[in-house]
């Protein structure tokens, strides 16, 4: 008779799944002081995506291809915005290191970083095993805001105001199972010693 540890293929069971909802995000060198509201109120993230341009190889009847430039696509994350401010704050504070936009200071000339590296951050994301441990890490490096999103108001909803940020970065590194997590998702499976008749 199988038992539920049989599952799978070859009877090896069937290996635990990363989850989706489990996962935290930290921010480094990011223009505010703290951007703790970012990790805490960080609600939806993509994960990195990357492609490379072809390079054809025309030749007298056929094509040949070779992989040319790698290049990361922009990450999304969603953020739910605090009553005390502190996600749009730490996003404000840091669209003033890339240039003087949404500050209230008025000034002849809007000004801008002289370099990257005055204003580039780096983005921390890890899937965790549901405690601390990480089951993979990202790190986005030479990270900037390309775009930001305020969202709308709505007198008709009762959902939480949002405010969606899409991030250019120059890189991305991976660390898969940092932490030496492992396990199957199938266990708990009853013997005539556990005083159960199978």
């Amino acid at each position: 008779m199988a038992l539920i540890t049989d599952l799978g293929v070859d009877g090896g069971g069937i290996a635990q799944p990363r989850l989706k909802h489990k996962w935290a995000i930290t921010f480094q060198n990011i223009g505010a002081q703290d951007s703790e509201p970012l990790r805490l109120n960080a609600i939806q993230a993509d994960r990195p995506k990357l492609s490379f341009e072809e390079v054809v190889l025309d030749r007298y009847n056929s094509k040949a291809y070779v992989a040319g430039k790698h290049a990361f696509e922009v990450v999304t994350i969603t953020f739910e915005d605090d009553l005390n401010g502190g996600v749009t704050k730490a996003l404000n504070e840091q669209l003033e290191l890339q240039q003087s936009i949404i500050g209230l200071t008025a000034a002849p000339r809007l000004a801008s970083a002289a370099a990257g590296q005055d204003y580039k951050f780096a983005v921390k994301m890890d899937l965790l095993d549901g405690n601390t441990a990480a089951v993979e890490t990202w790190i986005l490096e030479g990270t900037f805001i390309q775009n930001i999103d305020y969202m709308d108001v709505d007198y008709t909803s009762s959902e939480s105001v949002k405010v969606t940020v899409t991030f250019r970065f120059d890189h991305a590194r991976q660390s898969v199972n940092p932490d030496g997590v492992g396990g199957k998702a199938t266990g708990g499976a009853g013997s005539t010693g556990q005083g159960f008749v199978v």
